[in-house]
C-alpha cells in the first residue's frame, strides 16, 4: 500500500480515526484528572574520601564506584529504613496500624512492615563522574516527603557512624584484653630477669665482661713474651753446655774478661821473663803460678756465667706455667661471665619483646578508643530536601502527548482493519493491478457540489437523481 492509498483509505475512513482518537484521549485525560498527585522531595550526600586524621591515612579507596554502590545498598536497607521509622515514631500512628492489620492480618513485626513500606517509595541515585548520591523519596503530602526524605538522610549518615565505631568498640575491648594480658606478661619477664640479675650478680649492660676480655688478651699477649723469652734461654741454656765458654753471655762478663784479659797479659809477660831468666828463676815459677790460679778463677766464672744461663731459663719456664695458668684461670672465668651474660640476655630479648608487643598493643588500644569515639564521618549531607510546590506525577503535558502517540496509533489500527473487512479499489493503479487490463479512461466523479452546479446550468442534470455518483474509473 503506497502513501497516497493510505491517505485516501484515511480520508474515506476518518470518522473510524476520529472516534477511536477521542475515545483514547477521554480516557487518558479522565486518567490523568482522576490520578493521585504525587509529590517527591530530594536531598543529595557527597562522598568527601579526605585525609583520616585517627588513622593517618588516606581514605582513597572511597572514591571508587564500588564504594559509592556500597553506600547506595547502606541507604537503602532495612536498618536505615527501621531507623526512620523509629526516629518520625511512624509505629504510633493508629492509621498506619489499621493498614498494616487490614493488609498482613498482624502477621509479622509491623515496624518492619513500615520500614519496606518506606522502602518502597526510595529512589537512590549516584551521579555520574561524581562522589554524589541523591535520594529521592516520592508521596501524596510535599511536607510528609520532605520530612522522610531529611530523615533517611539523618538515618543514614547515623548508620554510617555508627557502622565505623561499632567495631571499634569491640576491637577496642579486644585490644584491651589482650594489653591486659600482654602487661602480665611483661611483668613476668622483667621479675625473671631482676631474679637473674640478683643470683648472678650481672648487670646486661655491665662491662664487667669487656674488662675481663681485655685482662685475657693481656694475659695471652704476656704469655707470648714468656714463651719467646723461655724459647731464648733454653737456646742459651743448649749453646752454654756445649760451648760455654764461647758464649756472648760468657764472653761479655766483665769477671770473665777481666780475667782472660789478665792471664793474657801474664803469659806475654812470662814469654818475655822465661827467654831472659829461665824457667827455673823465681819470678817466673810465680808468674806461672798467678796464670794457673787464674785460670781456675776463669773456669769457674764461666761455670758461674752458664749456671746462671741455666737458671734464667728455669726462671723463664716458671714464668711461663705461671702465665698459662693465669691465662686459663682468666680464660674460664670469660667463659662463665659470657655463659651467664648469654642467658641474661636471652632473658632481656624476652623483655623486649614483651615490651614491643604490649605496645603495639597499647597503641591499637588507643587508635580504635579514638575511632570508637569519632563523630564524623566520610559521607556528609549536600543538600537538605524542601517540601516540592509542584506535584512530580501525574503530568498532564506528557500523558497528553504520550496518549495522542497510543490515540494516533489505535485509530490507524482501527481504520486498517476496517479496510481489511472491507477491501475497496482505492484508485487506477489499484484497478489496472487487479483486473491486469490497461486503463482506457476516468469518467470524473460527480460529487455533491458538481451535481449542484449542473441542475443551475440545466445541462445534463436529468442523468443524475439525488445520491447517486458515477463511477471513479472504467
Amino acid at each position: 500500500m503506497t502513501f497516497r492509498v493510505l491517505l485516501q483509505v484515511l480520508r474515506s475512513r476518518w470518522l473510524s480515526f476520529a472516534v477511536a482518537f477521542v475515545v483514547v484521549m477521554a480516557v487518558v485525560g479522565v486518567q490523568t484528572w482522576r490520578a493521585p498527585k504525587v509529590y517527591t522531595a530530594e536531598a543529595s550526600l557527597v562522598v568527601d574520601p579526605k585525609f583520616d586524621p585517627i588513622a593517618g591515612t588516606v581514605l582513597a579507596g572511597m572514591a571508587s564506584p564500588s564504594y559509592l554502590m556500597t553506600q547506595v545498598d547502606i541507604i537503602q536497607s532495612t536498618r536505615v529504613a527501621a531507623r526512620v521509622v523509629t526516629a518520625l515514631k511512624l509505629t504510633e500512628i493508629g492509621e498506619l496500624r489499621q493498614n498494616w492489620l487490614a493488609q498482613t492480618g498482624g502477621s509479622g513485626d509491623f515496624a518492619g512492615w513500615l520500614a519496606d513500606l518506606l522502602r518502597g517509595s526510595l529512589e537512590v541515585r549516584p551521579s555520574r563522574g561524581s562522589n554524589v548520591i541523591n535520594l529521592i523519596y516520592s508521596g501524596s503530602d510535599p511536607r510528609f516527603v520532605e520530612t522522610v526524605a531529611n530523615a533517611f538522610v539523618r538515618a543514614y549518615l547515623e548508620t554510617t557512624l555508627e557502622l565505623r565505631t561499632a567495631p571499634a568498640r569491640d576491637y577496642s575491648v579486644f585490644f584491651d584484653t589482650n594489653a591486659k594480658a600482654l602487661r602480665d606478661k611483661l611483668e613476668a619477664a622483667q621479675a625473671k630477669l631482676s631474679a637473674f640479675q640478683q643470683s648472678t650478680g650481672l648487670v646486661v649492660s655491665d662491662e664487667r665482661l669487656d674488662v675481663e676480655t681485655q685482662r685475657l688478651n693481656e694475659l695471652n699477649a704476656q704469655l707470648v713474651l714468656v714463651q719467646s723469652a723461655a724459647a731464648d734461654t733454653q737456646s742459651r741454656d743448649v749453646q752454654a753446655q756445649v760451648q760455654g765458654d764461647r758464649m756472648l753471655d760468657v764472653m761479655s762478663n766483665p769477671m770473665v774478661a777481666g780475667l782472660r784479659a789478665e792471664i793474657a797479659r801474664q803469659e806475654t809477660q812470662l814469654e818475655q821473663l822465661g827467654s831472659r831468666l829461665g824457667e827455673s828463676h823465681p819470678v817466673v815459677r810465680e808468674l806461672k803460678l798467678g796464670i794457673a790460679d787464674n785460670r781456675t778463677r776463669l773456669a769457674s766464672e764461666v761455670k758461674r756465667a752458664q749456671s746462671s744461663v741455666g737458671i734464667s731459663h728455669q726462671v723463664n719456664q716458671s714464668r711461663v706455667s705461671q702465665a698459662r695458668a693465669a691465662l686459663e684461670e682468666q680464660r674460664a672465668k670469660v667463659l662463665k661471665l659470657r655463659r651467664v651474660r648469654d642467658e641474661a640476655s636471652v632473658l632481656a630479648r624476652d623483655v623486649e619483646n614483651a615490651q614491643r608487643a604490649y605496645e603495639g598493643v597499647l597503641a591499637r588500644l588507643n587508635l580504635t578508643n579514638l575511632e570508637s569515639q569519632a563523630n564524623q564521618t566520610s559521607v556528609v549531607a549536600l543538600e537538605r530536601a524542601t517540601a516540592p510546590n509542584h506535584p512530580s506525577s501525574p503530568r498532564v503535558g506528557l500523558n497528553l502527548v504520550l496518549g495522542g502517540l497510543v490515540a494516533a496509533l489505535l485509530g490507524f489500527a482501527v481504520v486498517g482493519a476496517r479496510e481489511a473487512r472491507d477491501r475497496r479499489v482505492r484508485g487506477a493503479a489499484e484497478l489496472e493491478a487487479l483486473l491486469n487490463l490497461p486503463l482506457v479512461g476516468e469518467v470524473p466523479s460527480f460529487n455533491q457540489k458538481y451535481r449542484f452546479r449542473l441542475k443551475r446550468g440545466g445541462s445534463g442534470a436529468a442523468l443524475l437523481g439525488p445520491g447517486r455518483r458515477k463511477p471513479a474509473a472504467t
